[in-house]
C-alpha cells in the first residue's frame, strides 16, 4: 500500500505561494510600443514565430519556477514514502529504536531449561543483528537505577555486553512510565522513523496510549503457571495458662489454579536451619502455618522462612527479624502500692520473673537507674513533678519509650502534659451501662494487626478524647490506644471491673505486643518492603550480601530484600510481591500499542513513516535552478 506523510505538515500552506510566478506572469506583461512600416508582411510572419517560441520558453520557465517553489516547501515539510517494495529485503530506512527488556522478578520463571529473562536477552540480540549502524538505539529496562546509569541515546548497535549484565530488580518500575521515558529519548534523535520494543512476559498491568509506535515481544506463550510464595512472617506470643509459647508463623500461597502437593518448607534462624516441614496447598489456597521455636539469648534475632519452588525462586523467602529479651525488667512509676490483677497478670508473664517487676517513685530516681529499665510504665502518678517530667523528656529524646495508662482521675496537669506528648485534648470520662463495641483496629501497625478478634468485643469506662492520628483501638468515636515515637497511652481505665476488654483474650495480646514494641521501635520493620524509605541516624548500613557501605544522605531506600543491619540491628526487607500471581495480558485497542507473537520479526521495522525524500527534493530544486539559468541565458545569446 503506498503512502505520503509529512513530518513538518505544518508548513505546507507556504505552498500556496507557488502561484506568485503565475500572477507575475498573467499582470505584468509589458505591451510592445506600435511602430508604423511601409511594409509589414514579412515582419508579421517573423513576429508570429517569435512570439510562439517566446510563450513556450515564458511557459516552461513559469513551470520550473512554480515547482522551485512548491518542492523547496515540500522539502522543509520532510516528506516520508511509503510503498510495498520499498519493505522489502533486509534494508530498512533509518530508525530510532528504544528496546525494553522486563526484568522484574517475573522473569525469572523458569521455561523448559531457560528463565524468561535468559529468553528476553536473547530476543534482543536478535533484534541488534536487524539493527543498522545507520540506526539510533537505546537500552532501558524497568530498573530506575539501571536505566540512569545506562540508558542513553546511541548510535547503531546496542553492546552486546549491556544486554548480558542485565539482571533481576525486586523494585520495578511500571511499563507505561518506562515506555513514556523511550518516548522523549527517541525525539531526540530527530528521526522520523521511531519505535519501541517491550521484550516481557506478558505479565498484566495498566498501559497507556504511546506516542511512538510499540510492540510487546512475548518471551514464552505460557499462559497458565506454577508458583508458591512465602509472606508475612513474625513472631508470635501465644498465652497457654500462664506460660508463653513462642512462634514463627507465616503464610505459604500457592499462586495457580493446580494443587501442589509435598511443599517442603523450612525455618532459618539466626544462621541456622531450624526446623523443615512439609504441607499440601489447594489451588490458589493462602495457608498459615508456624514453627514453635526456642529462644536461648536475650537479644536481635533474625531469619527466613523458605518454600521450595524450583519455577519461581524469587519470592520463595520471606525475611524477618525481632527482639527478644529473656528476662526484661519493668519499672511502674506509680503511687500505688499494688497494681490491678490483670497487669500484673500480663507482666509476669511477659518479664518471667516476678522479681523484675520494680514499684518504684520519684524521690530516689535518677536517669541512669531509669534508663536500665526495658519498659517504663506510668500509673496513678497523681503529681508530675518537675524531675519527673525532666526524666520522661530525656527518656523521650533519647527514643526510649513510655506505656502511659490513664486511669478516670488523672489529674489536670498531667492532661496537659499527655496533650502535647500525643496531640490529643481530654475530654469527658465515659461510663455508662451501654458498652462500646470497637470500630477500629490499625491493621498496618505491628502491636495491632494481628487483633482480628477485638472487633467482636466491648469497652467501657474509658476516656473521651479528641485525636486524628497514631490511633491503634477505636470504640465508636473513642480512641483508646494510641503509639507516638515508641511511647503508648491507653485511655481505658483497667481497673474497671466492667470493661470487657480485661477478660477477652485479646487483651494479653494487645499488652504483650505494647511492651515488646516499647523495646525497639525496629519491631515495626516486619512491615518495611524494598522501595520503602528509611530515616538514618547512622551512616553506616551492611547489606543483605554482608557488604557495609557509607550513606551520606538522611535517607535510605532499600532496593533489594535480606536482612539488612543498621546501627547493629537486624532489619527485615521484603517483597511486595505483586508479580508472585501471574496474569497475562489481554489484547486491547490502545492506541500505538500492538501485542506480538512468536513471529515478531515480521512485524518490526517495517517502514511506518517511510524512507525520507527531502534530499531528492532539494536535488531536483537545484536541478530546476541550473534549467532555468541555462534557457535564460541562451534566450540572451540569440
Amino acid at each position: 500500500m503506498f503512502g505520503l506523510s509529512f513530518l513538518n505538515s505544518g508548513i505546507l500552506f507556504l505552498a500556496s505561494a507557488g502561484i506568485i510566478p503565475l500572477l507575475i506572469y498573467l499582470f505584468a506583461k509589458k505591451k510592445p510600443r506600435k511602430i508604423i512600416f511601409s511594409t509589414i508582411k514579412f515582419i508579421k510572419e517573423s513576429q508570429k514565430k517569435q512570439r510562439k517560441r517566446i510563450n513556450i520558453k515564458n511557459l516552461l520557465l513559469l513551470i520550473i519556477r512554480i515547482l522551485i517553489i512548491i518542492l523547496t516547501i515540500f522539502a522543509i515539510s520532510r516528506p516520508s514514502i511509503k510503498a510495498p517494495f520499498l519493505n522489502t529485503g533486509t534494508m530498512h530506512p533509518k530508525t530510532a529504536i528504544a528496546v525494553i527488556i522486563d526484568n522484574s522478578y517475573s522473569m525469572d520463571y523458569l521455561v523448559d531449561t531457560q528463565t524468561e529473562l535468559e529468553k528476553a536477552k536473547e530476543i534482543a540480540f536478535n533484534i541488534n543483528n536487524i539493527i543498522s549502524k545507520d540506526d539510533f538505539t537505546i537500552l532501558l529496562t524497568l530498573d530506575e537505577a539501571w536505566n540512569n546509569l545506562h540508558g542513553n541515546l546511541i548510535y547503531g548497535k546496542i553492546p552486546h555486553d549491556l544486554i548480558q549484565e542485565i539482571s533481576l530488580t525486586p523494585l520495578a518500575k511500571p511499563v507505561k512510565d518506562i515506555i513514556e521515558n523511550a518516548s522523549q529519548k527517541l525525539k531526540e534523535s530527530q528521526l522520523p522513523n521511531q519505535e519501541i520494543y517491550v521484550i516481557s512476559d506478558f505479565q498484566a498491568q495498566q498501559l497507556d496510549k504511546s506516542e511512538i509506535p510499540t510492540f510487546f515481544i512475548p518471551t514464552s506463550e505460557i499462559r497458565e503457571r506454577t508458583n508458591i510464595s512465602c509472606q508475612n512472617t513474625n513472631l508470635l506470643n501465644d498465652l497457654v495458662g500462664r506460660d508463653l509459647e513462642k512462634k514463627i508463623a507465616f503464610d505459604l500461597v500457592n499462586h495457580s489454579n493446580i494443587l501442589q502437593e509435598d511443599v517442603i518448607y523450612q525455618l532459618f534462624l539466626d544462621g541456622q536451619t531450624i526446623a523443615e516441614k512439609v504441607t499440601d496447598l489447594k489451588p490458589l489456597q493462602r495457608k498459615r502455618e508456624t514453627f514453635k521455636i526456642n529462644l536461648e539469648k536475650t537479644g536481635w534475632h533474625s531469619g527466613f522462612v523458605n518454600v521450595k519452588n524450583e519455577r519461581l525462586s524469587f519470592d520463595n523467602r520471606n525475611y524477618f527479624s525481632f527482639y527478644y529479651d529473656l528476662s526484661p525488667e519493668i519499672a511502674i512509676i506509680t503511687d500505688e502500692l499494688n497494681i490491678p490483677l490483670p497487669l500484673e497478670t500480663i507482666l509476669e508473664i511477659y518479664s518471667g520473673n516476678p522479681g523484675n517487676i520494680k514499684i518504684i517513685n520519684t524521690e530516689n530516681l535518677n536517669y541512669e537507674s531509669l534508663e536500665n529499665y526495658d519498659n517504663i510504665i506510668i500509673y496513678k502518678k497523681r503529681v508530675l513533678s518537675t524531675k519527673l517530667q525532666f526524666l520522661l523528656n530525656k527518656l523521650f529524646k533519647n527514643n526510649k519509650g513510655v506505656l502511659f495508662i490513664v486511669d478516670k482521675e488523672v489529674s489536670d496537669e498531667w492532661k496537659k502534659y499527655l496533650k502535647n506528648k500525643f496531640e490529643i485534648t481530654f475530654k469527658e470520662f465515659y461510663h455508662s451501662n451501654q458498652k462500646l463495641k470497637t470500630t477500629y483496629i490499625n491493621p498496618f501497625h505491628p502491636i495491632t494487626k494481628l487483633l482480628k478478634s477485638s472487633q467482636n468485643i466491648t469497652f467501657n469506662d474509658v476516656w473521651e478524647v479528641s485525636a486524628f492520628s497514631d490511633i491503634l483501638l477505636q470504640a465508636q468515636q473513642y480512641p483508646l490506644a494510641l503509639e507516638k515515637n515508641t511511647s503508648i497511652i491507653w485511655l481505658f481505665d483497667i481497673q474497671s471491673l466492667q470493661n470487657p476488654f480485661m477478660l477477652d483474650s485479646s487483651f494479653p495480646v494487645f499488652a504483650y505486643n505494647c511492651l515488646q514494641y516499647m523495646v525497639s521501635e525496629s519491631f515495626s520493620s516486619l512491615q518495611l518492603q524494598v522501595g520503602n524509605k528509611f530515616r538514618l541516624r547512622s551512616p553506616q548500613i551492611e547489606l543483605p550480601s554482608g557488604e557495609e557501605i557509607q550513606i551520606n544522605q538522611d535517607n535510605f531506600v532499600f532496593s533489594n530484600p535480606g536482612i539488612y543491619k543498621i546501627e547493629d540491628k537486624p532489619i527485615a526487607i521484603n517483597l511486595d510481591y505483586k508479580e508472585s500471581k501471574y496474569q497475562r495480558f489481554t489484547e486491547k485497542n490502545i492506541k500505538n500499542i500492538q501485542f506480538l507473537n512468536q513471529n515478531w520479526d515480521r512485524y518490526i521495522l517495517q517502514s511506518r513513516y517511510g524512507f525520507e525524500i527531502w534530499k531528492y527534493l532539494l536535488i531536483l530544486v537545484i536541478l530546476l535552478f541550473i534549467l532555468e539559468m541555462f534557457l535564460i541565458k541562451k534566450e540572451e545569446t540569440k
